[in-house]
Protein backbone atom coordinates (compact mmCIF):
# COMPACT_ATOMS: atom_id res chain seq x y z
CA UNK A 1 0.00 0.00 0.00
CA UNK A 2 3.01 2.38 0.34
CA UNK A 3 3.74 2.47 -3.30
CA UNK A 4 -0.13 3.47 -3.76
CA UNK A 5 -0.98 7.57 -4.70
CA UNK A 6 -1.96 8.89 -1.32
CA UNK A 7 -5.47 9.48 -2.59
CA UNK A 8 -6.15 5.61 -3.30
CA UNK A 9 -4.96 4.83 -0.13
CA UNK A 10 -7.03 7.20 1.64
CA UNK A 11 -9.94 6.03 -0.02
CA UNK A 12 -9.11 2.57 0.78
CA UNK A 13 -8.25 3.25 4.48
CA UNK A 14 -11.51 5.20 4.25
CA UNK A 15 -13.92 2.04 2.95
CA UNK A 16 -12.06 -0.06 5.38
CA UNK A 17 -12.93 2.25 8.59
CA UNK A 18 -16.49 2.36 7.00
CA UNK A 19 -17.38 -1.29 6.13
CA UNK A 20 -18.81 -3.46 8.75
CA UNK A 21 -15.60 -6.37 8.83
CA UNK A 22 -13.61 -4.89 11.77
CA UNK A 23 -15.81 -4.28 14.56
CA UNK A 24 -17.42 -8.04 13.00
CA UNK A 25 -14.20 -9.63 13.53
CA UNK A 26 -13.88 -8.30 16.87
CA UNK A 27 -16.35 -9.46 17.90
CA UNK A 28 -15.12 -12.42 16.87
CA UNK A 29 -11.89 -11.70 18.47
CA UNK A 30 -13.91 -11.19 21.74
CA UNK A 31 -15.78 -14.66 21.77
CA UNK A 32 -12.40 -16.67 21.01
CA UNK A 33 -9.49 -15.03 22.77
CA UNK A 34 -10.08 -16.94 26.12
CA UNK A 35 -10.39 -20.35 24.11
CA UNK A 36 -7.12 -19.35 21.61
CA UNK A 37 -5.42 -18.77 25.21
CA UNK A 38 -6.38 -21.63 26.55
CA UNK A 39 -4.91 -23.70 23.47
CA UNK A 40 -1.97 -21.92 23.25
CA UNK A 41 -1.43 -22.67 27.02
CA UNK A 42 -1.87 -26.38 26.86
CA UNK A 43 0.16 -27.13 23.44
CA UNK A 44 2.32 -24.42 23.57
CA UNK A 45 3.81 -22.11 26.13
CA UNK A 46 2.09 -21.04 29.61
CA UNK A 47 0.08 -17.81 29.37
CA UNK A 48 0.04 -15.70 32.75
CA UNK A 49 -2.71 -12.91 33.77
CA UNK A 50 -0.93 -10.35 32.66
CA UNK A 51 -1.08 -11.28 28.99
CA UNK A 52 -5.00 -11.89 29.41
CA UNK A 53 -5.14 -8.18 30.79
CA UNK A 54 -2.75 -7.32 28.09
CA UNK A 55 -5.48 -8.35 25.65
CA UNK A 56 -8.49 -7.52 27.37
CA UNK A 57 -7.46 -3.94 27.15
CA UNK A 58 -6.31 -4.00 23.33
CA UNK A 59 -9.57 -5.35 22.54
CA UNK A 60 -11.34 -2.38 24.79
CA UNK A 61 -9.15 0.03 23.21
CA UNK A 62 -9.94 -1.49 19.68
CA UNK A 63 -13.35 -1.19 20.10
CA UNK A 64 -13.19 2.54 21.77
CA UNK A 65 -10.87 3.46 18.66
CA UNK A 66 -13.77 2.56 16.12
CA UNK A 67 -16.28 4.53 17.71
CA UNK A 68 -14.18 7.23 17.00
CA UNK A 69 -13.37 6.40 14.00
CA UNK A 70 -16.89 5.41 12.50
CA UNK A 71 -19.01 8.67 13.58
CA UNK A 72 -21.78 6.47 16.53
CA UNK A 73 -25.15 7.66 16.16
CA UNK A 74 -25.96 8.25 19.60
CA UNK A 75 -30.31 9.63 20.33
CA UNK A 76 -30.86 11.85 23.08
CA UNK A 77 -32.85 9.66 24.66
CA UNK A 78 -29.65 6.92 24.90
CA UNK A 79 -27.91 10.25 25.57
CA UNK A 80 -29.83 11.32 28.41
CA UNK A 81 -29.09 8.03 30.27
CA UNK A 82 -25.78 7.93 29.83
CA UNK A 83 -25.25 11.20 31.94
CA UNK A 84 -27.87 10.04 34.11
CA UNK A 85 -25.78 6.78 35.00
CA UNK A 86 -22.83 9.17 34.89
CA UNK A 87 -24.40 11.46 37.72
CA UNK A 88 -25.20 8.33 39.64
CA UNK A 89 -21.79 7.09 40.00
CA UNK A 90 -20.33 10.79 40.18
CA UNK A 91 -22.64 11.20 43.41
CA UNK A 92 -21.47 7.24 44.62
CA UNK A 93 -18.03 8.38 44.17
CA UNK A 94 -18.58 11.59 46.23
CA UNK A 95 -20.60 9.91 48.69
CA UNK A 96 -17.89 7.41 49.87
CA UNK A 97 -14.57 9.06 48.55
CA UNK A 98 -13.77 6.30 46.77
CA UNK A 99 -14.80 4.17 43.97
CA UNK A 100 -13.88 0.37 42.18
CA UNK A 101 -12.49 0.62 38.95
CA UNK A 102 -12.72 -2.52 38.15
CA UNK A 103 -16.31 -2.30 38.57
CA UNK A 104 -16.53 0.41 36.47
CA UNK A 105 -14.33 -1.16 33.69
CA UNK A 106 -17.26 -4.12 33.86
CA UNK A 107 -20.13 -1.78 33.80
CA UNK A 108 -18.71 -0.04 30.51
CA UNK A 109 -18.37 -3.26 28.56
CA UNK A 110 -21.72 -3.55 26.83
CA UNK A 111 -22.99 -0.18 26.56
CA UNK A 112 -19.24 0.64 24.92
CA UNK A 113 -20.13 -2.50 22.23
CA UNK A 114 -24.30 -1.15 21.94
CA UNK A 115 -22.97 2.71 20.68
CA UNK A 116 -19.84 0.37 18.68
CA UNK A 117 -22.80 -1.62 16.82
CA UNK A 118 -24.91 1.73 15.77
CA UNK A 119 -21.68 1.92 13.69
CA UNK A 120 -23.00 -1.06 11.24
CA UNK A 121 -25.67 -1.68 8.87
CA UNK A 122 -26.84 -4.66 10.74
CA UNK A 123 -25.21 -8.08 11.94
CA UNK A 124 -25.75 -10.36 8.72
CA UNK A 125 -27.25 -13.91 9.47
CA UNK A 126 -23.87 -15.86 8.46
CA UNK A 127 -22.44 -14.05 10.71
CA UNK A 128 -24.66 -15.23 13.52
CA UNK A 129 -24.55 -18.81 11.78
CA UNK A 130 -20.79 -18.90 11.90
CA UNK A 131 -20.64 -18.14 15.77
CA UNK A 132 -23.80 -20.46 16.59
CA UNK A 133 -21.64 -23.58 14.63
CA UNK A 134 -18.60 -22.75 16.21
CA UNK A 135 -20.32 -22.54 19.63
CA UNK A 136 -22.27 -26.09 19.01
CA UNK A 137 -19.26 -27.80 17.34
CA UNK A 138 -17.12 -27.38 20.49
CA UNK A 139 -19.79 -27.85 23.31
CA UNK A 140 -20.74 -31.33 21.50
CA UNK A 141 -17.09 -32.27 20.84
CA UNK A 142 -17.15 -31.71 24.91
CA UNK A 143 -19.81 -33.57 25.82
CA UNK A 144 -19.12 -36.54 23.12
CA UNK A 145 -15.23 -36.61 23.96
CA UNK A 146 -15.18 -34.96 27.54
CA UNK A 147 -11.52 -36.30 28.15
CA UNK A 148 -10.27 -35.32 24.82
CA UNK A 149 -11.27 -31.47 25.23
CA UNK A 150 -9.87 -31.63 28.76
CA UNK A 151 -6.33 -32.66 27.39
CA UNK A 152 -6.36 -30.51 24.70
CA UNK A 153 -8.12 -26.93 26.21
CA UNK A 154 -7.74 -27.49 29.78
CA UNK A 155 -9.82 -24.71 30.76
CA UNK A 156 -8.67 -25.62 34.52
CA UNK A 157 -5.15 -24.98 33.61
CA UNK A 158 -5.75 -22.24 31.76
CA UNK A 159 -7.74 -20.06 34.38
CA UNK A 160 -5.80 -21.45 37.54
CA UNK A 161 -2.26 -19.33 35.30
CA UNK A 162 -4.54 -16.23 34.71
CA UNK A 163 -6.56 -16.11 37.64
CA UNK A 164 -4.94 -15.79 41.29
CA UNK A 165 -7.88 -17.24 43.07
CA UNK A 166 -8.82 -20.08 40.56
CA UNK A 167 -4.68 -20.91 41.95
CA UNK A 168 -5.76 -20.31 45.57
CA UNK A 169 -8.68 -22.42 45.74
CA UNK A 170 -7.46 -25.26 43.78
CA UNK A 171 -4.58 -25.71 46.49
CA UNK A 172 -1.21 -27.54 46.47
CA UNK A 173 -2.93 -31.42 46.69
CA UNK A 174 -5.91 -30.46 44.07
CA UNK A 175 -5.80 -32.58 40.86
CA UNK A 176 -6.22 -31.29 37.27
CA UNK A 177 -9.42 -32.48 35.91
CA UNK A 178 -8.93 -30.02 33.11
CA UNK A 179 -12.39 -28.45 33.39
CA UNK A 180 -13.45 -25.00 34.65
CA UNK A 181 -15.46 -24.75 38.48
CA UNK A 182 -18.90 -25.97 37.99
CA UNK A 183 -18.34 -28.54 34.66
CA UNK A 184 -19.30 -31.09 37.26
CA UNK A 185 -22.64 -31.22 38.72
CA UNK A 186 -23.56 -33.45 41.21
CA UNK A 187 -25.11 -36.83 40.11
CA UNK A 188 -21.86 -37.68 37.40
CA UNK A 189 -23.66 -34.74 35.01
CA UNK A 190 -20.73 -33.19 32.88
CA UNK A 191 -21.71 -29.46 32.21
CA UNK A 192 -19.83 -28.68 28.27
CA UNK A 193 -18.11 -25.38 28.18
CA UNK A 194 -17.35 -25.35 24.59
CA UNK A 195 -16.14 -22.22 23.03
CA UNK A 196 -16.37 -20.20 26.33
CA UNK A 197 -14.52 -22.55 28.83
CA UNK A 198 -17.25 -22.57 31.29
CA UNK A 199 -20.97 -23.42 30.81
CA UNK A 200 -22.59 -20.46 32.15
CA UNK A 201 -21.77 -18.03 29.01
CA UNK A 202 -22.40 -20.82 26.92
CA UNK A 203 -25.78 -20.84 28.27
CA UNK A 204 -25.84 -17.17 27.57
CA UNK A 205 -24.89 -17.03 24.44
CA UNK A 206 -27.78 -19.47 23.51
CA UNK A 207 -29.86 -16.82 25.43
CA UNK A 208 -28.91 -14.02 23.09
CA UNK A 209 -28.54 -16.48 19.66
CA UNK A 210 -32.43 -17.28 20.18
CA UNK A 211 -33.07 -13.67 20.72
CA UNK A 212 -31.53 -12.87 17.50
CA UNK A 213 -33.35 -15.61 15.67
CA UNK A 214 -37.01 -14.94 16.85
CA UNK A 215 -36.36 -11.22 15.30
CA UNK A 216 -35.03 -12.56 12.11
CA UNK A 217 -37.00 -15.19 11.68
CA UNK A 218 -40.53 -13.64 12.66
CA UNK A 219 -42.02 -14.68 9.52
CA UNK A 220 -40.34 -18.38 8.96
CA UNK A 221 -41.46 -20.56 11.57
CA UNK A 222 -39.80 -23.66 10.57
CA UNK A 223 -36.82 -21.78 10.38
CA UNK A 224 -37.29 -20.33 13.68
CA UNK A 225 -38.19 -23.54 15.42
CA UNK A 226 -35.08 -24.80 14.20
CA UNK A 227 -32.60 -22.31 15.34
CA UNK A 228 -34.58 -22.66 18.90
CA UNK A 229 -33.87 -26.13 18.43
CA UNK A 230 -30.53 -25.83 18.05
CA UNK A 231 -30.08 -22.92 20.97
CA UNK A 232 -32.10 -25.18 23.40
CA UNK A 233 -29.55 -28.02 22.55
CA UNK A 234 -26.67 -25.89 23.11
CA UNK A 235 -28.31 -25.11 26.82
CA UNK A 236 -29.25 -28.78 27.77
CA UNK A 237 -25.64 -29.61 26.73
CA UNK A 238 -24.22 -26.81 29.15
CA UNK A 239 -26.66 -28.13 31.80
CA UNK A 240 -27.20 -24.33 31.83
CA UNK A 241 -31.39 -24.09 33.90
CA UNK A 242 -31.50 -20.49 34.78
CA UNK A 243 -30.77 -19.99 30.79
CA UNK A 244 -33.44 -22.44 29.65
CA UNK A 245 -36.00 -20.93 31.59
CA UNK A 246 -34.75 -17.29 30.33
CA UNK A 247 -35.24 -18.65 26.65
CA UNK A 248 -38.19 -20.14 27.24
CA UNK A 249 -40.34 -17.10 28.74
CA UNK A 250 -38.93 -15.28 25.77
CA UNK A 251 -39.77 -17.66 23.06
CA UNK A 252 -42.89 -18.48 24.47
CA UNK A 253 -43.67 -14.25 25.41
CA UNK A 254 -41.87 -12.98 21.88
CA UNK A 255 -45.92 -11.53 20.48
CA UNK A 256 -46.14 -9.95 23.71
CA UNK A 257 -42.93 -8.31 23.92
CA UNK A 258 -42.88 -7.28 20.15
CA UNK A 259 -46.44 -4.90 21.03
CA UNK A 260 -45.56 -3.69 24.03
CA UNK A 261 -45.36 -0.16 24.70
CA UNK A 262 -42.46 1.35 25.20
CA UNK A 263 -43.27 2.61 29.22
CA UNK A 264 -44.88 -0.90 30.02
CA UNK A 265 -41.12 -2.43 28.49
CA UNK A 266 -39.46 -0.45 30.79
CA UNK A 267 -41.28 -2.07 33.69
CA UNK A 268 -39.63 -5.48 32.54
CA UNK A 269 -36.91 -5.20 35.37
CA UNK A 270 -38.79 -4.11 38.33
CA UNK A 271 -41.41 -7.42 37.06
CA UNK A 272 -38.77 -9.74 36.54
CA UNK A 273 -37.04 -9.03 40.13
CA UNK A 274 -40.54 -9.19 41.69
CA UNK A 275 -40.70 -13.02 39.70
CA UNK A 276 -37.47 -13.48 41.72
CA UNK A 277 -38.52 -12.90 44.57
CA UNK A 278 -41.76 -14.37 44.47
CA UNK A 279 -39.33 -17.72 43.28
CA UNK A 280 -37.44 -17.29 45.87
CA UNK A 281 -39.59 -16.76 48.96
CA UNK A 282 -41.81 -19.97 47.55
CA UNK A 283 -38.36 -21.46 47.32
CA UNK A 284 -37.37 -21.30 50.88
CA UNK A 285 -37.61 -24.17 53.18
CA UNK A 286 -37.68 -26.63 49.76
CA UNK A 287 -35.57 -29.87 49.85
CA UNK A 288 -36.20 -29.84 45.47
CA UNK A 289 -35.09 -26.24 45.28
CA UNK A 290 -32.46 -25.79 48.11
CA UNK A 291 -29.65 -24.33 45.61
CA UNK A 292 -31.98 -21.75 43.63
CA UNK A 293 -33.20 -20.87 47.41
CA UNK A 294 -29.47 -19.90 47.95
CA UNK A 295 -28.18 -18.68 44.97
CA UNK A 296 -31.36 -15.99 45.53
CA UNK A 297 -30.99 -15.63 49.07
CA UNK A 298 -27.53 -13.41 48.46
CA UNK A 299 -29.46 -10.85 46.64
CA UNK A 300 -32.88 -10.55 48.14
CA UNK A 301 -31.56 -11.04 51.92
CA UNK A 302 -28.70 -8.12 51.17
CA UNK A 303 -31.42 -6.09 49.51
CA UNK A 304 -33.90 -6.19 52.65
CA UNK A 305 -31.34 -5.14 55.07
CA UNK A 306 -29.80 -2.80 53.64
CA UNK A 307 -30.78 1.00 54.36
CA UNK A 308 -31.88 3.79 52.06
CA UNK A 309 -28.37 4.95 51.54
CA UNK A 310 -26.45 1.86 50.77
CA UNK A 311 -29.66 1.44 48.41
CA UNK A 312 -29.70 4.91 46.36
CA UNK A 313 -25.59 5.65 46.77
CA UNK A 314 -23.62 1.89 47.03
CA UNK A 315 -22.01 0.55 49.77
CA UNK A 316 -23.93 -3.06 49.40
CA UNK A 317 -22.54 -5.76 51.22
CA UNK A 318 -19.30 -7.26 48.57
CA UNK A 319 -19.45 -10.53 50.13
CA UNK A 320 -21.34 -12.30 47.47
CA UNK A 321 -21.54 -10.04 44.40
CA UNK A 322 -19.81 -12.73 42.21
CA UNK A 323 -23.14 -13.83 42.50
CA UNK A 324 -25.20 -11.24 42.25
CA UNK A 325 -24.58 -8.15 38.99
CA UNK A 326 -27.41 -5.75 41.42
CA UNK A 327 -24.83 -6.03 44.74
CA UNK A 328 -21.66 -5.63 42.24
CA UNK A 329 -22.81 -2.88 39.95
CA UNK A 330 -25.32 -1.19 42.59
CA UNK A 331 -22.16 -0.64 44.92
CA UNK A 332 -20.82 2.12 42.59
CA UNK A 333 -23.91 3.35 41.13
CA UNK A 334 -26.60 2.38 43.92
CA UNK A 335 -29.86 0.48 42.54
CA UNK A 336 -30.88 3.29 40.12
CA UNK A 337 -27.43 3.22 38.40
CA UNK A 338 -27.89 -0.15 37.95
CA UNK A 339 -31.56 0.26 36.52
CA UNK A 340 -29.79 2.51 34.06
CA UNK A 341 -27.29 0.27 33.35
CA UNK A 342 -29.77 -2.48 32.34
CA UNK A 343 -31.50 -0.15 30.20
CA UNK A 344 -28.50 1.41 28.23
CA UNK A 345 -27.23 -2.73 27.80
CA UNK A 346 -30.50 -4.12 26.34
CA UNK A 347 -30.66 -0.71 24.01
CA UNK A 348 -33.40 1.59 25.26
CA UNK A 349 -33.37 4.69 23.24
CA UNK A 350 -30.37 3.34 20.60
CA UNK A 351 -31.12 4.10 17.12
CA UNK A 352 -31.18 0.25 16.82
CA UNK A 353 -33.82 -0.07 18.93
CA UNK A 354 -37.13 -2.19 18.44
CA UNK A 355 -39.19 -3.43 20.80
CA UNK A 356 -38.64 -7.54 21.19
CA UNK A 357 -35.12 -7.50 21.43
CA UNK A 358 -34.90 -4.44 23.67
CA UNK A 359 -37.88 -5.92 25.69
CA UNK A 360 -36.44 -9.50 25.55
CA UNK A 361 -32.66 -8.32 25.99
CA UNK A 362 -34.05 -6.68 29.67
CA UNK A 363 -35.39 -9.86 31.02
CA UNK A 364 -32.24 -11.58 29.91
CA UNK A 365 -30.25 -9.02 31.60
CA UNK A 366 -32.24 -8.73 34.88
CA UNK A 367 -32.57 -12.58 34.50
CA UNK A 368 -29.14 -13.24 34.71
CA UNK A 369 -27.88 -10.53 37.11
CA UNK A 370 -29.70 -12.77 40.18
CA UNK A 371 -27.30 -15.23 39.43
CA UNK A 372 -23.49 -13.16 38.87
CA UNK A 373 -22.52 -10.00 36.59
CA UNK A 374 -20.68 -13.56 33.83
CA UNK A 375 -23.52 -11.66 31.32
CA UNK A 376 -21.30 -7.97 31.37
CA UNK A 377 -18.09 -10.23 30.10
CA UNK A 378 -16.77 -9.00 26.76
CA UNK A 379 -17.18 -12.57 25.37
CA UNK A 380 -20.99 -12.49 25.56
CA UNK A 381 -20.99 -8.71 25.98
CA UNK A 382 -19.96 -8.02 22.58
CA UNK A 383 -22.48 -9.96 20.76
CA UNK A 384 -25.43 -8.51 22.70
CA UNK A 385 -24.44 -5.04 22.58
CA UNK A 386 -24.08 -5.39 18.37
CA UNK A 387 -27.08 -6.93 18.73
CA UNK A 388 -29.40 -4.78 20.58
CA UNK A 389 -28.15 -2.00 18.28
CA UNK A 390 -27.82 -2.63 14.84
CA UNK A 391 -30.96 -4.59 13.71
CA UNK A 392 -33.15 -3.14 11.67
CA UNK A 393 -36.38 -4.00 10.12
CA UNK A 394 -35.67 -5.83 7.17
CA UNK A 395 -38.08 -4.74 3.73
CA UNK A 396 -38.43 -8.10 2.31
CA UNK A 397 -39.62 -9.89 5.64
CA UNK A 398 -42.02 -7.19 6.90
CA UNK A 399 -44.74 -6.49 4.29
CA UNK A 400 -45.35 -3.09 6.04
CA UNK A 401 -42.15 -1.84 5.26
CA UNK A 402 -42.15 -2.62 1.35
CA UNK A 403 -42.56 0.59 -0.74
CA UNK A 404 -46.53 1.60 -1.07
CA UNK A 405 -47.12 -2.15 1.30
CA UNK A 406 -46.89 -4.79 -1.42
CA UNK A 407 -44.93 -7.47 -2.97
CA UNK A 408 -42.72 -6.97 -4.98
CA UNK A 409 -43.66 -9.93 -7.19
CA UNK A 410 -46.98 -8.30 -7.43
CA UNK A 411 -47.99 -7.15 -10.89
CA UNK A 412 -49.30 -3.52 -9.56
CA UNK A 413 -46.14 -3.05 -8.10
CA UNK A 414 -44.08 -0.21 -8.82
CA UNK A 415 -40.66 0.15 -7.78
CA UNK A 416 -39.92 4.23 -5.96
CA UNK A 417 -36.36 4.07 -6.77
CA UNK A 418 -35.17 7.30 -8.03
CA UNK A 419 -33.11 5.75 -10.24
CA UNK A 420 -35.65 3.65 -11.71
CA UNK A 421 -37.65 6.91 -11.93
CA UNK A 422 -35.94 8.75 -13.73
CA UNK A 423 -34.86 5.68 -16.23
CA UNK A 424 -37.83 5.56 -16.57
CA UNK A 425 -38.62 9.18 -17.76
CA UNK A 426 -35.79 9.11 -19.82
CA UNK A 427 -37.09 6.04 -22.20
CA UNK A 428 -40.68 8.34 -21.82
CA UNK A 429 -38.72 11.55 -23.35
CA UNK A 430 -37.28 9.37 -26.05
CA UNK A 431 -40.55 8.17 -27.37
Amino acid sequence: MSGMPAAVRKGILARTWESDFLPLALVVFCMGMNFALALFNSLVASVQEIHVVVLQLFMTLCAAGLLVLRRPRVTTDQAMLFIMLGICVFVSTVYHRSTDFKILYDMSVIPLFVVLGSTIRKIPRWFVHALFVAVLATTVVEAVAPDLYARVVNPLKYYANTRSWVADKLGDDAGDPGFYFGAERGGGIHRASGLFLEPLSTGYFACIAAIFYIYEYKYQFAKKVLSLAGCVLIIMLADARASLGVLFVIAAGAPILARLPRLAGLLLPFLVFAGGAVVYYSAVGSHHIVDMATRLSWTYEELRAADLSALLLGGLDQTHANDSAILYFADVAGILGYILLMYISAGVGSTGERPFITNAALIYLVSTSLFGHVFASIKTGALLGFLVASQKPSENENPAARPHGRDPRSKDFRPSCPSTVSQTRTIDQKR
